[in-house]
């Protein structure tokens, strides 16, 4: 068991959370969790079966149906999630360390990117106290009150590469709503929902609204499945996303998707290259390029073409690779031994497809142990190749050359993804009218950026909706009107 693991209590590391208890799995399924970094398994957690799901849609379907929690105002929900952030934010090492420990995260990373989950929970108790939940307009025949009350019941499904912030960011927001949910942890990522349940307890906030139990794909496809959700938030691969909403369609449930990318960052002629790429480096490679908005496209004026690769891939050949615990590790290991021969896999038909290896390859990177693939950049990289098409989900980066901007705004689009993107150059305003002409939910201006208050979501294949923002909270809100006769 890894030291993080210890410092968990018992409650996290052996069971659900549903309808306010500690309940044990009514399956005997197990996941055992291997260390990536050492391809060690350290850890066996409860897998939820089909009885587990019904036991917590039960709970939540009753929470919402008649328990108190819609019925409150949202400044007396903003009560329960303040409360709860100051729970989580005595929490936030563990949960960086988690990170680390279970899917190989660089500690550096992790603990840059974990407070952005106490964020969301501070913004979305903040919003809940502002946002007008109702409002009256004039009629013929008297006057409506327009209401946004909590869509039901929520099924949120978090990533394993990215849990915690993702998770909390769907909580959060459905909570602020007033919505009941059911949350679907993954086994590889399993705690870090399950503490944010723990927090939930601590700040008192009502029986079954919260549920959290870690399955599969089956227990999942039953929960997405059932007749009693009535909203579904889903971040992860295309094919599963597609399958969702026909599922959802089906019965006409809600749906936000969040399905991945294949970002581009633009660099325009006018570009000062050591500051954008100090901007730009660090978000090419996020994680072994395993998070969803990696800028894993690097579009370059074709006469700065030589200069770029050389300047980018010399700073790719310094990072670190190495133990993810290690604080100052860049690049760390991959999720597991299928994900480290699928980013294998594109290398050899990136080559096999004539695109120039400049640094990197199939390598272990060095290591005899550990999920290690070499970070990876390739130049001479066109729109039909496969590697500028798929979404690797490794460390691996193409360089597209382009000959006018409108050709490179032409080649970012060329793409099936649109999550997000960015644009470098001395010109913010030229930079700004670029970025306004992409097919992408998020455009970054000399820098990559995410704010609680602005929404996240993707174009095209990258998915459906937004979370984050006031666009986060109404995702989980409907809208009735009640015409009241009289005098307006």
């Amino acid at each position: 068991m890894s030291e993080s693991c210890s410092a968990l209590s018992s409650n996290v590391r052996h069971h659900f959370f549903i309808d306010g208890d500690w309940v044990s799995s009514h399956s005997d399924q197990r996941h055992t969790i291997v260390s990536p970094s050492t391809e060690t398994p350290f850890m066996t957690v409860p897998l939820a079966d089909a009885t587990d799901v019904e036991r917590a849609v039960a709970a939540a379907r009753r929470a919402f149906d008649q328990g108190p929690w819609p019925r409150l105002s949202g400044t007396e929900r903003a009560t329960y999630l303040k409360r709860l952030t100051h729970e989580l934010r005595q929490r936030l090492p563990l949960l960086a360390q988690l990170w680390t420990d279970q899917v190989g995260a660089p500690i550096s990373f992790a603990q840059k990117l974990t407070p952005f989950g106490a964020s969301r929970f501070e913004f979305f108790a903040s919003l809940a106290e502002q946002y007008e939940f109702e409002d009256w307009r004039s009629t013929q025949r008297g006057r409506a009150c327009v209401r946004r009350v909590p869509v039901g019941v929520a099924a949120l499904i978090a990533p394993w590469n990215a849990t915690f912030p993702i998770v909390s960011q769907k909580i959060a927001a459905a909570l602020a709503a007033g919505c009941t949910m059911v949350v679907k942890s993954p086994p590889e990522c399993p705690f870090d929902a399950l503490i944010i349940a723990e927090c939930a307890a601590a700040a008192g906030i009502p029986p079954g609204v919260l549920n959290v139990i870690t399955a599969g794909r089956e227990a999942g496809a039953q929960l997405v499945q059932s007749r009693e959700i009535d909203k579904i938030s889903f971040t992860g691969s295309v094919a599963t996303g597609q399958w969702i909403q026909r599922a959802a369609t089906d019965r006409l449930a809600r749906a936000t998707l969040e399905l991945g990318g294949k970002s581009a960052a633009i660099l325009l002629d006018d570009v000062d290259l050591p500051a954008a790429l100090a901007a730009l480096t660090p978000f090419t490679m996020p994680f072994s390029g395993q998070i969803c908005f990696a800028q894993t496209r690097l579009l370059v004026p074709r006469h700065r073409h030589d200069e770029i690769v050389a300047t980018y891939a010399q700073i790719v050949a310094g990072m670190k690779v190495g133990d993810p615990h290690a604080p100052d590790t860049a690049i760390g290991p991959v999720l597991n031994a299928a994900q480290r021969e699928r980013v294998r896999g594109y290398i050899e038909r990136g080559i096999a497809e004539g695109a120039t290896l400049v640094t990197g390859g199939t390598g272990n990177a060095g290591f005899e142990r550990g999920f290690y693939v070499e970070p990876t950049v390739f130049s001479r990289v066109t729109s039909t190749m496969t590697i500028a098409r798929e979404e690797i989900f490794g460390p691996v980066v193409s360089i597209l050359p382009y000959g006018s901007v409108d050709q490179a705004i032409e080649i970012a689009n060329d793409s099936d993804y649109g999550l997000s993107g960015s644009v470098y150059g001395r010109d913010e305003e030229r930079a700004f009218e670029i970025a306004c002409r992409l097919r992408t939910g998020n455009v970054g201006i000399n820098g990559v950026e995410i704010a609680p208050n602005v929404p996240f979501g993707g174009m095209k294949r990258s998915g459906i909706g937004r979370e984050g923002g006031r666009e986060g909270l109404e995702a989980y809100l409907e809208t009735q009107a009640v015409f009241v006769p009289g005098a307006a």
